[in-house]
């Protein structure tokens, strides 16, 4: 959807095809790095202790070095394929993921998802620069967008993980400041959240489509948002989280759609 906006209709499908798969190998590394760095955690909790690393599928060095050359080679594929900087975007959102989240922020504050999440919202950016060889103000509201919708995104799941997260030392927002806390949290994110969508609509020139359904998609975001501030049940904050999937993906959609179709909003 970033490069459809970019491109103002559908980007070559060989572009597309590229960067996504420079993507994909970027974000891959980044994985496998990640569950090297930690493993010792991930053993101690029951969503992640199924992994490679813990369940001894995979030697831990292995792993790693399985992680370093799938960053190299998405860096090389994209550099060459596509264009440097979105070669150099995918590589320092790798580099910022495990370097500045898994590595520092995740054992050390409750704001770890909050900064963390930046390197889960660089894909767009190296979608646009794909396209256009730059990055234009509204790649960097869909930026926006991807870095506020993730903190409640993922404070829903570790309302529900969150005895397993005290358990691994995880200062998690539920962990730290604790449930009332984090709904309250989640629920003042979410509100922002629907409000930086609307950003788009002025900066992109988005359509009738994408601002309709934008509207729709965050009253049901911030539904789910204050059924859990008034009630954070394991059930109704797996259901925030599950929402919360397919509200980005639809969101996203809807800026490629609109861009194709081209129903500008009367008046």
């Amino acid at each position: 959807p970033a490069m459809v906006l970019a491109a103002g209709t559908v980007p070559p499908l060989g572009l597309v095809g590229l960067t996504l798969l420079g993507g994909t190998l970027a974000a891959g590394g980044a994985n496998a790095i990640n569950q090297y760095y930690d493993r010792d955690i991930d053993r101690l909790m029951s969503r992640t202790r199924g992994r490679p690393l813990p369940s001894h599928r995979i030697v831990p060095e292995n792993a790693l070095t399985f992680g370093l050359v799938l960053g190299g080679v998405a860096f090389y594929l994209l550099a060459v394929t596509v264009n440097v900087l979105s070669a150099a975007l995918a590589l320092g959102a790798l580099l910022f993921y495990v370097l500045v989240y898994t590595a520092w922020l995740k054992r050390s504050t409750p704001q770890n998802i909050v900064i963390g999440g930046a390197a889960g919202a660089v894909p767009v950016l190296v979608g646009w620069a794909a396209v256009t060889g730059r990055v234009g103000a509204a790649a960097w509201v869909l930026f926006l967008i991807v870095f506020l919708w993730t903190p409640p995104h993922f404070w829903a799941l570790s309302l529900r993980h969150e005895k397993e997260y005290a358990a691994a030392g995880v200062p998690m927002l539920p962990v730290v400041r604790g449930q009332a806390q984090t709904v309250r949290s989640i629920l003042r994110y979410s509100l922002v959240l629907v409000a930086s969508t609307l950003l788009l609509w002025p900066v992109a020139g988005m359509g009738a489509v994408y601002v309709a359904v934008a509207m729709a998609l965050g009253a049901g975001f911030v539904r789910h948002a204050v059924r859990l501030r008034r009630n954070a049940s394991p059930a109704l904050a797996m259901g925030m989280f599950r929402f919360s999937i397919s509200y980005l993906a639809l969101l996203f959609a809807a800026v490629a759609v609109d861009r194709l179709v081209r129903i500008p909003i009367a008046g």
